[in-house]
């Protein structure tokens, strides 16, 4: 996947945000980086989550969030909040119900110097150093009202079954299947993080 290039405007943004302090990442200057940056890979990524892959097209901009492959809430990889290749787009599944700040994707044998996204880094495929496709085909068939999601994990000793299970793409298989049947389904949470709750309220005073 091709990175993000950061723009002259991007870099004075990212400047002045981290001169202020505090909560960088969700300082008003970057109101603009984050929009740019989310398009662009919205656009990049076919407007899929770059980890179970869903497709969000049509839906509210919210529905994917930009995500830190590295968290930026980790001291030791702060370094990379601005590193478009550190940078993608995920929906709220894969981005806050389940990899959140967690960091065991990263490979005992790391080694982030001279190149943090060397792909032997990691564990999951990495959206930006890894073709997805070389590691899990995903299919989905809709007719009418039913809809069938199938992971096939074409490397079972490696990237594709971490991320099948990692991601417990398993529950998207069943998900479908159950709607398809008329079962219900458990709701997702409906917890909001800092910078959608903050991009909410400038949506509303903007109004």
């Amino acid at each position: 996947m091709r990175p993000y290039v950061l723009t002259v405007d991007d870099q004075q943004s990212i400047r002045t945000a981290i001169r202020e302090g505090g909560n960088i990442w969700s300082s008003d200057h970057l109101d603009d980086f984050k929009r740019n940056l989310k398009d662009f890979y919205r656009n990049e990524q076919n407007q899929q989550c770059c980890y179970c892959k869903r497709v969000t097209v049509g839906e509210f901009r919210m529905v994917l969030d930009i995500e830190h492959i590295l968290p930026k809430g980790t001291p030791a990889y702060r370094r990379y909040m601005f590193e478009p290749k550190n940078l993608s787009i995920a929906c709220k599944r894969c981005n806050m119900e389940i990899k959140k700040q967690d960091i065991s994707f990263i490979s005992n044998t790391a080694n982030f110097n001279p190149d943090f996204f060397d792909s032997n880094n990691y564990l999951f495929i990495h959206p930006h150093t890894d073709n997805y496709w070389d590691h899990i085909d995903y299919s989905m068939v809709v007719e009418n009202d039913y809809m069938l999601i199938q992971y096939t994990v074409k490397s079972p000793n490696g990237k594709g079954q971490y991320t099948y299970d990692y991601f417990k793409l398993n529950e998207l298989e069943v998900e479908a299947i159950n709607n398809a049947q008329g079962i219900e389904s458990q709701p997702i949470s409906e917890e909001i993080d800092e910078d959608i709750a903050l991009e909410i309220q400038r949506s509303l005073m903007a109004l």
